[in-house]
């Protein structure tokens, strides 16, 4: 045939050959090379691995800010026009001070809490408050009407560094209840009641006398 002929007469070193194919010939790699990846699976970017700390660090960090910002801390001190307040002066014994037990309450918070001078200890009742958290009571009696001690304990709080939540009736007396809450440098909530009862007289009309009861205790979380 004329294909035979032409071919044997081609000399060998200009033969074409096909380049062998060798099925188990693993693929060229150099030294520092990764060979590819199975057909079918993505390959792996360390540049996620190392994503994935960072984020988890910026989290934390702005837990941390976020904790430091909302944390509750000592108020400023009082101004001194509070001194007197609707003809009542601030005692200059708080009168918790007698009360701390274990550092608490903190020093602010006891001496934001305060009396007028000339109400008298009365009593000292059991709150039925937690176990584990500070709750304590105490009830005096004032000389001052019902109306002077309320703008006195209203303008006493606000100055002092407590928010006022609420003021109307306490639930089971007459009179009035101002509930207030501030932070403490324990990095706890702190909240004061003040339950004012009606002034009382005398037979003859002579003598007037209130009854307050002042109560401070830690916020529970749920407060």
């Amino acid at each position: 045939m004329a294909l035979s002929t032409t071919w044997a007469g081609v000399p060998s070193s200009h033969r074409y050959r096909s380049p062998r194919l060798d099925a188990v010939t693993p693929p060229a790699t150099t030294e520092t090379a990764r060979p590819l990846p199975p057909p079918g699976i993505n390959p792996t970017s360390i540049k996620w691995a190392a994503i994935v700390p960072g984020v988890a660090l910026l989290m934390l960090g702005v837990v941390i800010v976020i904790n430091v910002l909302t944390a509750p801390g000592p108020d400023p001190a009082p101004s001194p026009r509070l001194k007197q307040v609707s003809g009542l002066v601030t005692s200059p014994t708080p009168p918790f001070k007698a009360l701390v037990f274990a550092g608490e309450p903190p020093d602010e918070i006891v001496a934001a809490a305060v009396v007028p001078v000339g109400a008298v200890q009365v009593d000292l009742p059991h709150t039925g408050g937690e176990a584990t958290s500070y709750d304590r009571s105490i009830v005096f009696e004032s000389p001052a009407s019902s109306q002077a001690l309320y703008t006195y304990f209203t303008a006493q709080m606000k100055g002092r560094g407590w928010k006022i939540f609420s003021t109307g009736k306490p639930a089971h007396a007459p009179g009035v209840e101002i509930l207030s809450q501030r932070g403490g440098s324990d990095s706890w909530f702190w909240e004061q009641g003040v339950d004012i009862s009606p002034t009382t007289f005398s037979k003859d009309g002579t003598l007037q006398t209130t009854r307050f009861t002042i109560r401070l205790y830690q916020a529970s979380m749920g407060s």
